[in-house]
Order: structure tokens, then sequence, then C-alpha cells
């Protein structure tokens, strides 16, 4: 059932974006896990992109992925958006009370219902407006800008053993291998109050966006992954030879990918188009 749901919820978000269009999500449950508490959401309207890794027991990992995408994609009306768009300040406030606003929500499930108690999830929440980059994350999925010089983590882990390379006792490398790399210091629902990341970056013509959930970065290195986004032609031949991939090296968790080949054409597009004009954007319900 669940999975029919996450079919739906995909195919109502505007999940599977036209190839052409050069934006594409997709998600595996991998070679370990029995299910799949990753979700995604793709909105072309509002250039609007989600990845949310869900965890706890019981089903209650994909309950908290799925309800903090569906609640962030609700905060980002189309008013909501025209009324912050231009103002990096007034973006970033608006992205960081709807993480905020998503971990609260969680957090009060988890109270009325006890089979749900330990959920969270990790949120990174990506918005183009024009050729800006807005990004807002908790936990420890990822963000990755892919341009000819180079592949670029634009996210930082909320995790302990990053906090150990921010201090300069462990490298990336080393953090890479520990085993403790999965252990998060917050994620969605886990605290009674987070504190997500923002940052803003601006976009080229051709940059490639990754986001993608640890069930893809845990297996694959940087460079395999850039030479996969960089090299790739389509974003849905990316998304499946990196899940493929990840897969090949063991597939340990679940993978979820999301990848934009950024267009100025495409934000100019949508940035002057009403939701009328572009039917095939639907709000979550």
């Amino acid at each position: 059932m669940m999975g029919l749901i996450k079919t739906w919820w995909r195919s109502v978000a505007g999940g599977k974006a036209d190839v052409s269009d050069g934006i594409h999500g997709a998600t595996h449950k991998g070679r370990v896990r029995k299910g799949n508490e990753d979700f995604f959401l793709i909105h072309l309207e509002k250039q609007l992109y989600i990845v949310s890794d869900g965890m706890g027991g019981h089903n209650a990992g994909e309950v908290a992925s799925l309800n903090a995408t569906k609640l962030i994609n609700r905060y980002f009306t189309f008013d909501a958006l025209a009324r912050v768009s231009g103002s990096e300040e007034r973006i970033r406030e608006r992205m960081m009370d709807s993480l905020r606003e998503a971990n609260r929500r969680i957090r009060e499930m988890a109270r009325e219902n006890k089979a749900y108690r330990g959920m969270g999830c990790t949120v990174v929440l990506a918005w183009i407006d024009g050729d800006m980059l807005h990004l807002c994350h908790v936990g420890d999925s990822r963000a990755y800008l892919c341009d000819r010089s180079g592949i670029r983590l634009l996210t930082r882990d909320h995790s302990y053993v990053m906090s150990l390379v921010d201090s300069g006792k462990l490298s990336m490398e080393e953090a890479r291998h520990s085993a403790m790399k999965n252990e998060l210091v917050q994620a969605i629902g886990a605290v009674r109050e987070v504190k997500p990341d923002y940052n803003a970056y601006p976009l080229k013509d051709g940059d490639r966006l990754l986001v993608c959930s640890d069930g893809l970065w845990d297996m694959l290195s940087d460079d395999e992954i850039y030479n996969v986004v960089w090299k790739t032609k389509t974003a849905q031949g990316i998304c499946d030879e990196l899940i493929r991939l990840a897969n090949e090296a063991g597939g340990k968790d679940n993978i979820t990918t999301v990848v934009v080949i950024h267009r100025r054409d495409r934000s100019s597009r949508r940035r002057n188009a009403s939701p009328a004009e572009n039917p095939g954007g639907r709000e979550a319900v």
C-alpha cells in the first residue's frame, strides 16, 4: 500500500518530469532494506525540489518523510513564492520557517500516536528563483552542484563525524569510513528545535544540481558521482545510472536522486507563468 501512496504522491507533485526539460527524480529501496522510507518532490511550476530520508521503525520513517515533504510543499504556495522572490532575506526566512514547522508537526504526530514515536527524517529543500539556487536542509541528505570545473558539495551533514571534520579531528575521507558516519546531531522530528542551514548560489546555464539521500553518497565517491552527472546527457539517464551504480556497490540503504539541469529560459518561463498557464503542476493535498 505504501508503495502505491509513494507513486501517487510523486505523480501528483509532478514527480516524473519530462526528460527533455532536464529534470528528473527517482528512488529505489536498495538491495538490503525491505521497504523505502525516502520521498522526493519535484514541482515544475514552483521550481521546488525536496528529498527526505525517513528514520524510525514500523513504517514510521516513511510517515515522517512523506508528511514533512507534503507540509513543506504546502508552505510554499504560489503567492508565498511571489512575495519572497528576489529577496534572499525573505527566502531564507521562509525556507527555515518551513523546516521548523515540519519539525513541530512531526513531533506532534509522534506524541499523538505511539506507533510514530521516535520517527524523524532528513530534508533538503531546493528552490530556484531565476538564476539563484536557494538551499535549506536538516540532516545528512545532500545537494551537489556540477559544472565543467568539477563537483561541489553544497550542504554540510548534520552528523557527529562532520563536526569532527569541522574541528580538524577527521578528514572527509576518514569521516566517510567512520562507523559513526550516520549518527545525526539533528533531524526533523528528532530534536525539540532544529537549526536548518541555508545558503544561496548563483547558477550558470547548464549547471547540474543533484539532491540525494545518503543511500547514494554513502555508496559512491564524489568523483564517481561527478563522472555520471557531468557526462550523462539526460537527467533521467543520470538518475538511473547513479542508482544502478549505488546498488552495484552494495545498495545498503534507500537511494533517491533528483537532478536539475539548469536552463535560463526555463527559469524565466516558470517565474513569469501563473499556475493556470502551467496546468501540469498541482499543490499537494
